[in-house]
């Protein structure tokens, strides 16, 4: 039958656990930081990229306004007309406004009102600058000046008090950032838009203005992937720092532990098992005998006239002669065997799928080997040693306790008759 190891306890695994799990609140802790600073600078980078937009779509409004306004105070302007050139067809359905004037050499010149100029300039910016303008109206005298939806929504919303609007869009692949700010009706508007039924001091439109965004957006992307692949460096290596750590700090802790535990469970003079460890795994042992039916042997060994060594040789021979005796009887046993240092001078070893004759002829074997050794301790004359032992079978329905009891009765019973020599209890 194949035997299972001995349970051995499990302050290494609940030790890892637990500096697993600490140093993965520190990594997670650690990492929530830098992404939040990641974060912050992505945000702070896109409002500055916003800000930016607004302070270029005010800064064009601004031009925008001074030359409209310069153009509306002087009633449009008139400039000579070119081949091609026509007249603004809706200035002619406005009653009473001259369109066309001949100068005293015959030069035919045309109006041009803001809204008109404003949309030529307009033309012109694009072609040159990446943005555009225009003036437009829920109302608009030129069809052509009707809002778009940004527009529109955006026309609503100074209806109900808002100072301006802005806003993103994209369109065949680009981006766009849109600005708008409301048109108030100025006296010299009036000359063309009065027969709308606007009064001075009405909102009749607004200034649209439209930037392209794109390289500004592309730009603001390419640091997103620079942030994102920072923040990925930074944390792989940080977390390769802490697996570096972690592991270092585990094996130190196992190192540590392993000296803890082998100081707990190991007798300091002998390096056999403890009274307290050898009980623990015993009870296990004997726990599985009895639920399988299998047998187990118990042997108790004490050597015979320690006290004459300890007397006569000094204490220094008589710990030498205890780590030599407890080298025989591991020498002797089976591996999975448990053996203990009980106290002083015995020994106690419990022996899992051993039946009475098989314990006795491992007892008889330790016996033997014991009283042929010759411990050279101290440089002086050798130690010449036999030891008593006292051997039981484990009963059903019997403790190890009281296994253990008949065991040392029958070492008693072993001294009492001689020493040297093994009885069965």
């Amino acid at each position: 039958m194949t035997l299972q190891p001995h349970p051995v306890p499990e302050s290494h695994a609940f030790s890892s656990r637990f500096v697993r799990k600490y140093l993965s609140w520190i990594f997670l802790l650690v990492a929530l930081v830098i992404l939040s600073m990641f974060w912050g600078f992505h945000f702070n980078a896109t409002a500055m990229l916003r800000e930016q937009m607004l302070g270029q779509g005010r800064a064009f409004l601004t031009q925008i306004v001074l030359h409209r306004e310069w153009i509306s105070d002087y009633g449009g302007v008139y400039v000579r007309m070119r081949p091609g050139m026509e007249n603004n067809p809706w200035l002619l359905k406005v009653p009473g406004l001259k369109v066309t004037i001949r100068d005293e050499s015959g030069e035919t010149y045309t109006l041009k009102n803001p809204a008109l100029v404003t949309r030529e300039i307009s033309e012109l910016a694009e072609k040159k600058g990446g943005f555009r303008f225009r003036i437009t109206s829920d109302n608009p005298l030129n069809p052509a000046n009707a809002p778009d939806p940004f527009e529109r929504a955006s026309l609503a919303e100074f209806k109900r008090g808002a100072a301006e609007a802005s806003g993103y869009e994209r369109r065949s692949g680009q981006t766009f950032f849109r600005y708008m700010a409301p048109l108030a009706v100025r006296k010299p508007c009036l000359s063309c838009h009065a027969f709308q039924g606007y009064k001075e001091g009405d909102v009749r439109g607004a200034i649209s203005v439209t930037i392209d965004a794109t390289s500004l957006i592309r730009q603001i992307w390419i640091f997103r992937g620079y942030l994102t692949l920072s923040a990925l460096a930074i944390l792989g290596a940080l977390y390769g720092i802490i697996s570096t750590i972690s592991r270092s700090f585990l094996r130190e802790l196992r190192t540590a532990e392993g000296k803890l535990v082998e100081m707990a469970t190991r007798d300091s003079l002998t390096g056999l098992l403890t009274r307290r460890e050898m009980f623990r795994l015993a009870e296990w042992e004997g726990a599985r005998a009895l639920r399988q039916d299998r047998p187990l042997s118990a042997l108790m060994v004490d050597i015979d006239h320690f006290k004459r060594v300890n007397d006569t040789r000094g204490h220094g021979t008589g710990d030498a002669v205890l780590k030599g005796v407890a080298q025989a009887i591991r020498s002797t046993l089976r591996e999975y065997d448990v053996l203990c240092r009980y106290g002083g001078e015995e020994f106690l070893a419990v022996m899992p799928e051993t039946p009475l004759e098989q314990g006795r002829m491992a007892a008889e074997r330790l016996r033997e080997y014991v009283e042929s050794l010759k411990l050279a301790v101290d440089g002086g004359e050798p130690v010449r040693l036999t030891v008593s032992i006292g051997l039981a079978l484990l009963q059903p329905g019997e403790t190890l306790e009281e296994l253990i009891a008949r065991a040392d009765a029958a070492l008693y019973a072993a001294k009492e008759s001689g020493r040297n020599r093994v009885c069965i209890g």
